[in-house]
């Protein structure tokens, strides 16, 4: 059943733009790297910048201590999907990520090609094929392959809810690692664009969608709707789907927060477990002065979401 609650659980990837969606047919995805090199060791408690998929690198940190295969958690950064790397996102990244590393994950921050230049789908390509690196190095990493979630604000809260709601089908899981499923056990959205096609076109909603179509490069007017909706969380959703944390502050100019609650409700109506967190208060970043709930009780929520859904009794 939804839940609207004004504090609980909170997330947000930085963008350094606006965030937008993105989307339409894999068919420009780019070239993709056909790599298979696996991580190095990286010992309990120390992290590494290494390889993965497409030329991109994933910061990967291990957990202090844990007795069993870790669970792991994949972070999407903002930055409308032509800025930012895996250290962008402030607190969402940087307090957020400590704290699931100090309760047992590992937590991989996970950089993606960026626009104008690489083109969509390039950027879900990547974030799918992270979750693939994650599950084929599992043994590697000390990860357990079943326990697996992802999160992400804004341009990168888009990608984590279209990761959790598209299979094989979507045509996106191309590249490396095809043995394995990009399949996640759990979705945190901080303040991403869920419907491109109603996101508006004004303001800051009207730049997130220009960054988008500049990512689609030469798309007639007739073609611009379908290539929206291609792109769009709110397409994908069934049954079946894992639980989605939505984290969106009723200030936020930039995507407004009728997108979580377009992508709330259709969740609800899948019977999906969803939990739509409305910060009173809160912008696009969801660390405003006063914002409820505030960043600690954003990363609480955030973190007891993951050990619910994603950290499993041994």
């Amino acid at each position: 059943m939804l839940r609207s609650r004004t504090c609980l659980i909170g997330l947000i990837l930085a963008c350094t733009c606006v965030i937008v969606g993105c989307g339409t047919s894999p068919s420009s995805s780019g070239t993709t790297s056909t790599s298979t090199e696996g991580p190095p060791h990286i010992s309990a408690g120390d992290t590494a910048l290494v390889p993965y998929c497409n030329g991109q690198t994933v910061q990967i940190t291990q957990p202090p201590r844990h007795s069993r295969p870790a669970p792991a958690v994949i972070y999407l950064h903002g930055g409308s999907w032509i800025g930012g790397d895996q250290d962008t996102g402030g607190f969402i990244i940087h307090d957020v990520g400590d704290a699931l590393n100090k309760d047992g994950f590992l937590v991989a921050s996970a950089n993606y090609r960026l626009g104008p230049d690489e083109p969509w789908p390039a950027q879900i390509v990547d974030a799918k094929c992270a979750v693939r690196y994650l599950r084929a190095n599992a043994e590697a990493l000390d990860i357990d392959p079943g326990e697996i979630g992802i999160w992400g604000h804004s341009a990168g809260g888009h990608l984590a809810s279209l990761v959790g709601t598209t299979g094989p089908d979507a045509g996106w899981d191309v590249g490396p690692y095809l043995n394995q499923s990009s399949a996640v056990e759990a979705v945190a959205d901080l303040a991403g664009p869920s419907n491109l096609v109603t996101l508006g076109e004004e303001g800051g909603p009207g730049l997130v969608k220009d960054n988008f179509k500049s990512l689609l490069g030469n798309v007639s007017p007739e073609q611009l709707p379908a290539e929206l909706k291609a792109a769009s969380p709110v397409t994908y959703v069934s049954n079946g789907d894992p639980p989605f944390l939505i984290i969106h502050g009723d200030m936020d100019p930039i995507v407004p927060l009728a997108q979580s609650e377009e992508l709330a409700r259709a969740l609800e109506a899948a019977h999906v477990p969803v939990s739509l967190v409305v910060v009173k208060g809160g912008g696009h970043a969801l660390d405003e002065s006063g914002a409820k709930p505030d960043p600690e009780q954003i990363e609480a929520m955030i973190v007891a979401f993951f050990v619910q859904e994603v950290q499993h009794s041994p």
